[in-house]
């Protein structure tokens, strides 16, 4: 079986810099596919969810290429889910 071929940046294994307001915060990668990952902050957070893929922008003038991101405050509850247990972020990665 031939590779799928994306045209796109993935997410990187490790996320520096998250978006949630607390300076330094990081997240490595624990497993993925091509639709869901498990990412576990450095607090003991285990982060899940679906891949979102943002298309090529211009944003306050710096553009990004069409690109995986990491899921935001919003995205919570919906498309992405944070435990303190390993065991319930596995099950909910099989079930996504």
């Amino acid at each position: 079986m031939e590779a799928k071929k994306i045209d796109y940046e993935r997410l990187p294994e490790l996320v520096a810099d998250l978006p949630v307001g607390i300076f330094g915060m990081t997240a490595k990668l624990v497993v993925r596919t091509d639709s869901k990952a498990i990412y576990w902050r450095w607090d003991k957070v285990w982060e899940v969810f679906r891949i979102k893929i943002s298309p090529e922008a211009i944003v306050y003038g710096k553009k990004y290429p069409k690109r995986e991101v990491y899921p935001g405050n919003e995205d919570f509850g919906s498309i992405a889910w944070a435990y303190k247990s390993e065991k319930l972020a596995r099950e909910r990665y099989e079930v996504l």
